[in-house]
């Protein structure tokens, strides 16, 4: 299974959501002057932002990125951990003493430069950093407690559950998310799912209450309500929760379409795990910890079992080993070569000999994907513990895709050095991806036999890439809907399962295979959560990634309306020029303009709207409302079955 999702380096985020503290002022250090007039303040604030707080800013956040960074990779590591508290308090530090001295004293709104402007309405907002020192130090150490707790999680094997969990405990990754995807035994998959969600989530149940408290602070602190507020500044809407809960709404009956026909199949794998035909569908028996992603069930589910699949596995490991540095290199080069074939930057830099590429052998490091930007415009790295399969294949494209956003970002001011909006990060690995994940890049590759096209081999293709796309939709939206919740205090602090369950219950239609108690956090197991990584971005970039890549296949030629030779769903980019500099002018722009603006640019139009996503699986919502129709199954759940395991002790 695809492992969505990487997280952002702090490179990235800096700007608004990094915890940091205080320190003394560096040497030489821009002094404020005191302006009288609209045009000298202008100049004053032209002249700090470009000749100092550039510089400085710049500097902060390398440090910090490197502290975290060897933290990230030596999670055993006292050392590596205190120092990277350190470069997060130097650099909030920074960012308060910043905007105390300097950004908040001048009237920005009446300045003329648009650049300017926009800087310092980002400036204005710092974060965590308008803490206090004593709650800022509080802040870090939870978040450093949940990570670490996340990131050195084991459980004990199903046919061994009293083990020794140090020596014999198994990691997420590759082993427990080896046994959720492939297992067919419910017992054992029931067994795995609860065991994780007590080793990662149940011990910081309390953290994350404290976490509310003060991340709630903040957002005070800076005149917002609370931390939601915060998270979706960068939307630059005021409306944002609405707009993307009508997007859900909207594409909701499609995904109704898939979870119907999936729990049919379902239950004749599990019919002890269903009792009512309107059951909703156990968490364990999708083939992802988190049910985020369901094509590790694409065997139960694939429409025409006799014709080929899709896994390039096999393939992918005859060519260049079956697991190793070297093997995990090859993969990188290989998927480099598709931005340079764009003519976009090189990456080798990324997956080089500072990049952690494989899980090392000798110390314990947070495997979750993720891609790095050092802020220097020079050192960017990939951390992500490689397998050589067919997953791991389109994530590192889109773990690639990050380092392209920031090579091309990079000549921007460090306050522009993020995506139009948080989506866009994430959307333009997919981007790629759409384009490499297609039967015909992969024969053009060698990885694929050059089979030729016909209706069911496009219906098992589009059933692959609806179980990725289409059924995380309503979990990219109600991981960040129910912490809004907690946030706004719609759910009690005494009902945080019930709120999870509730939600899960009703938006995606799963309910767990065991009874859940106020002990628990399951939400906490989502690497995200603990990470305090705002995850709505995932949501957005799985509707912008249809129109991007819409607008790119129609610039390539690869795509013709109404002509089935050119279908979307069989568009490669790969090799075209005129699609390159399309998605070269969007990634250069960074953070400089309003997302619209950016996405108009590219695509002609100015708002988010899911008819690309629509159009792509057309084929296959006709297939399954011929299914549907054809073998009666339902395609709604019941809403209260959350109650049946749910308990408040």
């Amino acid at each position: 299974m695809r492992k969505l999702i990487s997280f952002l380096a702090l490179g990235t985020l800096c700007l608004l959501l990094v915890g940091v503290t205080s320190g003394k002022p560096p040497a030489g250090q821009y002094k404020k002057q005191a302006c009288s007039t609209i045009p000298e303040c202008e100049t004053e604030a032209k002249t700090y932002l470009e000749q100092a707080y550039e510089v400085e800013a710049s500097q902060f956040c390398n440090r910090a990125v490197i502290g975290e960074w060897n933290y990230n990779t030596n999670l055993t590591s006292e050392e590596a951990e205190e120092a990277a508290a350190e470069a997060s308090i130097a650099y909030s530090n920074f960012q308060f003493r910043a905007w105390n001295d300097s950004i908040r004293h001048w009237d920005f709104e009446a300045f003329t430069d648009s650049t300017i402007k926009r800087q310092l309405k980002f400036l204005n907002v710092i974060g965590v950093a308008a803490l206090n020192s004593t709650d800022l130090s509080r802040y870090n150490q939870i978040l450093g407690e949940m990570s670490k707790t996340y990131g050195t999680a084991k459980i004990c094997p199903f046919n061994n559950q009293n083990c020794n969990v140090t020596s014999e405990g198994l990691n997420l990754e590759p082993d427990v998310e080896n046994i959720i995807s492939t297992s067919r035994n419910s017992a054992e998959l029931a067994y795995t799912w609860e065991a994780w969600r007590n080793a990662s989530g149940k011990p910081i149940r309390e953290l994350y209450n404290e976490f509310i408290d003060l991340s709630n602070k903040a957002a005070q602190a800076n005149g917002l309500s609370e931390t939601s507020d915060l998270w979706l500044l960068r939307y630059e809407s005021e409306d944002f929760k609405s707009q993307v809960e009508d997007i859900w709404n909207g594409v909701k009956p499609l995904y109704q379409k898939l979870y119907g026909f999936a729990r049919f199949q379902l239950r004749k794998w599990y019919p002890q795990d269903f009792v009512n035909e309107d059951d909703p569908i156990p968490n364990h028996i999708l083939g992802n910890m988190w049910s985020q992603q369901w094509d590790n069930i694409y065997d139960i589910v694939q429409p025409f079992p006799n014709s080929p699949g899709f896994d390039i596995t096999e393939e992918l490991q005859k060519r260049f080993g079956s697991s190793g540095q070297a093997a995990a290199t090859e993969i990188f080069k290989l998927a480099n070569k598709f931005f340079t074939d764009l003519g976009l930057a090189d990456m080798s830099v990324s997956f080089g000999d500072k990049a952690v590429i494989v899980r090392p052998e000798d110390r314990e490091v947070v495997c979750h994907a993720s891609a790095w930007d050092f802020c220097d415009a020079e050192d960017y790295r990939i951390k992500m513990c490689t397998n050589i399969a067919h997953d791991d294949f389109l994530t590192v494209h889109h773990e690639l895709g990050h380092i392209q956003y920031f090579m091309q970002y990079s000549n921007q001011p460090i306050t522009f050095r993020e995506g139009g909006n948080p989506g866009f990060h994430e959307a333009i690995g997919d981007v790629i991806s759409l384009s490499v994940a297609t039967t015909k890049h992969m024969i053009k590759l060698g990885l694929m036999n050059n089979t030729e096209s016909n209706d069911e081999l496009t219906l098992n293709y589009l059933m692959k890439m609806a179980l990725e796309k289409i059924a995380f939709l309503p979990f990219g939206y109600l991981i960040d809907a129910y912490r809004w919740q907690l946030f706004d205090g719609t759910i009690p602090r005494s009902n945080f399962t019930q709120g999870w369950l509730k939600i899960r219950n009703e938006v995606q239609g799963l309910i767990p295979p065991t009874v859940r108690t106020e002990q628990d956090f399951d939400p906490g197991s989502k690497y995200h959560v603990p990470g305090n990584t705002p995850y709505i971005r995932y949501f957005v970039s799985f509707i912008l990634q249809f129109q991007v890549h819409k607008a790119l296949c129609l610039k390539a030629g690869e795509y013709v309306p109404e002509d089935p030779n050119y279908p979307l769903h069989n568009c490669d980019i790969d090799g075209n020029p005129e699609a390159g500099a399309v998605m070269k002018e969007l990634l250069q722009a960074g953070a400089s303009a309003n997302w619209q603006d950016i996405l108009e640019i590219a695509t002609g139009s100015r708002t988010m709207d899911a008819s690309a996503l629509k159009e792509y699986f057309a084929p296959l919502e006709r297939f399954l409302d011929e299914q549907q129709a054809l073998l009666n199954y339902s395609t709604t759940w019941r809403n209260d079955a959350w109650m049946e395991k749910y308990s408040a002790n």
